[in-house]
């Protein structure tokens, strides 16, 4: 496994990225992983390299050019600041920077905000393949998915119940799909740096899934 930090040209200017890849990229199947409100710190960058471990080449655009928060107020700050439209033009960047590096197929996967970014890419970009958001909010608004969703959600997160089952709902009208409910989980149920929130025996479980269902559909 290597890794560096490449620069993506969007259009709105260079923007930095982490880049965790196997020994036989560069070609294979890759991932866009997408960062939690906090930033492209080191929980994304060792998300990263977990894939790049299991053999996906795995790529991770700073949307905050730099930014990173410790405390929650100044993670919403940052979160609310973004241009979310930017922010998903820039994901397709991503996507198709890997392509052109030797990407085979394409996939992705977020946290939290990154989550429902996940969910924007899987029903706007079809060459995104597969797409697994962890607790991401989404509103389909007549839109429907573009490639299998994997979607993540604890019982104890502060979603309504209702688009729980919309989401549910729409899954089941799109082929290869799966949702998945982890009983007493909490937001960030995934993050192993947010020990209140942490579940390992869920996030074990929840990784290994996401690991079968990237070698599904972007094998």
């Amino acid at each position: 496994m290597r890794d560096e930090h490449v620069t993506l040209e969007t259009t709105a200017g260079p923007t930095a990225a982490f880049l965790a890849t196997p020994d036989a990229w560069p070609t294979g199947a890759a991932v866009v992983v997408i960062q939690e409100w906090w930033g492209l710190n080191d929980n994304i960058r060792g998300a990263a390299r977990r894939l790049a471990d299991e053999g996906f080449a795995a790529l991770a655009p700073d949307l905050y050019y730099g930014t990173q928060a410790t405390e929650p107020d100044d993670a919403e700050k940052l979160m609310m600041s973004l241009d979310e439209a930017q922010a998903l033009a820039n994901l397709r960047t991503a996507v198709g920077w890997l392509l052109d590096a030797g990407a085979t197929s394409v996939g992705a996967m977020g946290f939290c905000m990154g989550g429902g970014l996940t969910w924007q890419l899987a029903l706007t970009d079809e060459r995104c393949r597969a797409a697994v958001p962890f607790y991401g909010w989404v509103g389909f608004e007549g839109r429907r998915a573009l490639a299998p969703v994997q979607s993540h959600y604890g019982t104890e997160d502060d979603f309504e119940p209702a688009m729980l089952d919309e989401i549910r709902a729409h899954l089941g009208d799109v082929p290869g799909s799966e949702f998945h409910l982890y009983e007493g989980a909490p937001h960030a149920f995934m993050n192993e740096t947010r020990p209140q929130a942490y579940r390992p025996h869920d996030a074990e479980v929840a990784w290994g899934r996401l690991l079968g269902f990237f070698r599904q559909h972007l094998s």
